[in-house]
């Protein structure tokens, strides 16, 4: 009697010590299981940024069939493909941003048929790139019923420099380019009497006027030279590549419209 209680205390001990051996190992695995307080919420550090904010007109939503306003990067695009196409004689081109609108002067006396594109000698070549190669600005005191919505218009060739008020606009020459060598003689042999860069210089009225009528006209060609009277008061002469003289050269203008660039118009002088 006395051993089968010693055997059933034996067997109460043996049991106790294994349950609470049990327990122990239970709560240390639920120790190195729970996460920390740092684990919920990590400290913030000073190279820590916050997610970006997408780009509102990337995220705004677009009205059906609207289209983003034209920027100035995609005018200037434009612009070289229609310097690229110009260099190329490409009278297709051309034709694909001309239409009814399109204005050559005053009067309806002209219209592109004048300028015979097809002819790659055509004088409308030259005066097209000089008028664009210098670059455009927008024209922010104009606006057409036609104009694309959020659109700018733009016009060519930018000239710099403060205006001559004491001369008439006739009498006004701009340096369209830098570094442009002013000649004591119209050609490139001659000596470089000064140097100038997107300025604005007088025309040479009385030189012009004491030449011959065959000079002249020669003198307005797109390969001819310019007499010009600079600031000093000295005389000389520039190729007309790098000038803008208004009376004689043209200008242009581009608007945007049902998607696309057009040529606005394509003056020479004042239009007339």
């Amino acid at each position: 009697m006395k051993s089968q209680q010693f055997l059933i205390i034996i067997l109460i001990a043996i049991g106790a010590i294994t349950g609470s051996t049990l327990a122990a190992i239970s709560y240390l695995n639920n120790r190195q299981t729970a996460p920390t307080i740092s684990e919920i919420f990590p400290e913030s550090t000073d190279n820590s940024t916050p997610d970006p904010i997408p780009d509102l007109a990337e995220t705004a939503p677009t009205q059906q069939n609207s289209s983003p306003p034209p920027k100035a990067s995609e005018f200037s695009q434009f612009r070289l493909r229609l310097l690229d196409a110009v260099k190329r004689r490409d009278a297709k081109f051309i034709r694909t941003i001309v239409n009814a609108k399109t204005q050559w002067g005053f009067g309806g006396a002209i219209d592109l048929n004048t300028y015979n594109i097809d002819n790659r000698q055509s004088p409308f070549w030259q005066y097209m790139e000089k008028a664009i190669a210098a670059g455009c600005t927008i024209d922010p005191d104009t606006t057409e019923p036609e104009q694309e919505l959020g659109s700018d218009i733009w016009f060519c060739p930018i000239t710099f420099g403060k205006q001559i008020y004491k001369f008439g606009w006739q009498q006004q020459v701009a340096i369209l380019g830098q570094n442009v060598n002013v000649r004591s003689e119209p050609g490139s042999g001659s000596p470089v009497v000064d140097e100038l860069s997107r300025d604005i210089i007088q025309f040479d009225k009385e030189t012009f006027d004491n030449l011959p009528q065959r000079l002249q006209q020669a003198i307005n060609s797109p390969d001819g030279w310019t007499p010009v009277v600079l600031k000093n008061g000295q005389k000389g002469w520039v190729q007309n590549r790098f000038v803008y003289y208004e009376p004689r050269d043209y200008r242009v203008s581009f608007i945007r419209s049902k998607g696309q660039w057009w040529l606005r118009y394509f003056w020479r002088g004042n239009a007339n």
